[in-house]
């Protein structure tokens, strides 16, 4: 093995290093809580850099060193960025939106600038739906599941964007009559919804205008499919029977 891999460093020249490009953000209350485990007891754990500076693993234990005027413990290493983010998804340091962002910058540097994880990003900011949520509606998939996702494969079907844009509209709108409407139940049964035939949102939105009260908060899916129907046929000559989702 090279010794160059092997050996490990000592400096207080913070200036020599560099985060890299892609690695996930700076979480400064990460940052924190490393600085006050340092001063009770400063323990020499090595970060990790290419040949480059760059820092590969260990940046927020840099970060809490450099902002206590502690020495860094470095040493060479060969991994990349793509080896980075899997070692963390073995060990469960990264979270989703760790993964986000590396992905969203690698994409910053690509033509166009508009990936599938940049229309993400921008789909979660505008909506504010929780990660699964916004996973769901942009890959048209109640089951999607979040491996992909973490190893750089997330796709969004051809015209799925601007539909998830749409039903992000509706559901929105249900805001103004019923306060549970990001109630991850509630947004799952409408996109159920969505896609049945004898469900008209124009015609739930103004019964729920006119009867808020019918709609409460429930705790599954299911119940909030059986709440809404009761309060779309409200009043109705003619009832109408929603497919279920397990139907």
């Amino acid at each position: 093995m090279d010794k160059s891999l092997t050996t490990i460093h000592k400096t207080t020249d913070y200036d020599k290093f560099n985060l890299k490009f892609g690695n996930r953000p700076i979480d400064n209350a990460h940052v924190k809580k490393i600085m006050r485990s340092m001063t009770e007891e400063f323990i020499n754990v090595p970060i990790a850099v290419n040949k480059r500076y760059e820092i590969v693993d260990g940046q927020h234990r840099f970060t809490a060193a450099k902002a206590l005027g502690l020495p860094i413990f470095y040493r060479f290493a060969t991994e990349n960025l793509l080896s980075i983010r899997r070692m963390n998804q073995n060990t469960k340091n990264w979270t989703i939106n760790d993964f986000l962002a590396s992905y969203v910058a690698i994409e910053s540097r690509e033509p166009g600038n508009i990936g599938p994880y940049t229309q993400f990003k921008w789909f979660k900011e505008a909506t504010n739906f929780p990660n699964a949520i916004c996973l769901m509606m942009l890959t048209d998939n109640r089951g999607a599941r979040t491996d992909k996702f973490k190893d750089g494969d997330f796709t969004i079907p051809s015209g799925q964007f601007e539909v998830a844009k749409k039903q992000a509209k509706m559901i929105n709108e249900c805001g103004q009559y019923y306060d549970g409407y990001h109630r991850r139940s509630f947004i799952v049964a409408l996109l159920f919804l969505f896609k049945d035939a004898e469900f008209s949102f124009k015609q739930f939105i103004k019964k729920l205008s006119m009867n808020r009260n019918k709609l409460y908060h429930c705790t599954s899916t299911q119940d909030y499919l059986d709440t809404i129907e009761r309060l779309y046929n409200w009043g109705n000559k003619d009832k109408v029977k929603f497919r279920r989702h397990n139907d």
